[in-house]
Parts: C-alpha cells; structure tokens; sequence
C-alpha cells in the first residue's frame, strides 16, 4: 500500500512539474496592451496640399493603430475560452506578424505569434490569418477559427478622399486617392 501510494504521489508531482513548466513555456515574452490612437489624418491632409500630391504614406506603427482599434471590433469572433489581452502588428509588405498576448480559460496566460497575409481590396485593408505559433510549436490556423480582419481606410479619411490605388511598402503602406480638390478648404477650417 505504501508503494502505491508513493507511486500515485510521485506521479501528481510529475504531473504538477509538467504543468507548471508547460505554463512557464508559453507565458508570454513582453507586456502588450490594446490601447492605441487614432491616427491625425488632417495633418497628413495639409501635408499633401503642400506636396500637391494625392498620396499618403501610413507608417508600421500607423498601421499597428489601425489594426488594433480593428482588432478590437473582432475580439468576439475569437473562440470564448481565449481572451486577448494585448496586441501588437509589425508590417514587412504584405506579410503582418502579430504579437499576441491573452489568457486560456481566463486563468493561463500565453503570448502567440500570429501570421497574416494582407491585401487590398478598394479602400479596404484585409489580412488574412495564415498561421499561429507559441514559440516553437505551431497551431493550424484551421483550429483558431480566426477569420480576416479587414481595416476599413475610408473609416479613417476625410469625405473628400478615395483611395484609388494601395502601394505596400517595406514598413507601411502608400495611398493614392483621387481628391475632391473643392472640399479640402472645409476640411481645413475643420
């Protein structure tokens, strides 16, 4: 009986050991947040009435305000027993790495890198999930269940422009509008 018993001991303290190493492994690297700001297009607007030129360069970090405030929008298409607690995307042309942190069950807490695709789609950005590691172990996409998070560029411009054509750049992206050259005086005076 005494040798059962320690083999039953020795057995929930392997497991407790496995666990807590488990837990350690994919804890997350660095601490991300959701918070982010909203981007100051009027300034990018007079810059381009200064250049005459219909474009404007959004930068990574740009982007990455962009797509957390999107990110945000999405947190209900994400499966229940995962809770998001922070983000952070990283443009390289059309490919979107993202920084994921967040909790299983609400009790384990995990960072994840997630991989996009990303195309344009008129004025809309779409990234579509590719794939999903912690660390070095790699989650088919197809069990996430993640779908596409679309930025919607038009939400983030004045009335007077539309994206005509979208330009991926090494970190950022560039846009060509055409612009109701009439309208930019209200927009000003905004």
């Amino acid at each position: 009986m005494k040798i059962l018993f320690r083999i039953v001991l020795t057995l929930i303290v392997l497991a407790v050991i496995v666990c807590g190493v488990g837990i350690w492994y994919i804890a997350p690297d660095k601490k991300l947040d959701l918070r982010y700001q909203d981007i100051d297009v009027k300034a990018k607007a007079v810059e381009m009435l200064k250049t005459q030129k219909p474009e404007i360069t959004l930068s990574g970090s740009e982007l990455n305000e962009l797509a957390k405030k999107e990110l945000l929008k999405h947190l209900g298409d994400i499966p229940q027993q995962i809770t998001v607690t922070g983000a952070e995307f990283h443009f390289s042309g059309q490919e979107v790495t993202t920084d994921i942190n967040g909790k299983w069950n609400g009790m384990i807490p995990f960072g994840a890198e997630l991989t996009f695709f990303m195309e344009a789609s008129g004025s809309v950005l779409e990234l579509h999930h590719e794939s999903t590691r912690i660390k070095s172990l790699r989650i088919p996409s197809a069990q996430l269940g993640l779908g596409s998070i679309e930025v919607h560029l038009k939400d983030h411009l004045p009335e007077m422009l539309t994206v005509d054509q979208i330009q991926f750049l090494q970190e950022g992206v560039k846009l060509t509008f055409k612009v109701d050259w009439m309208s930019l005086p209200s927009l000003l005076l905004k």
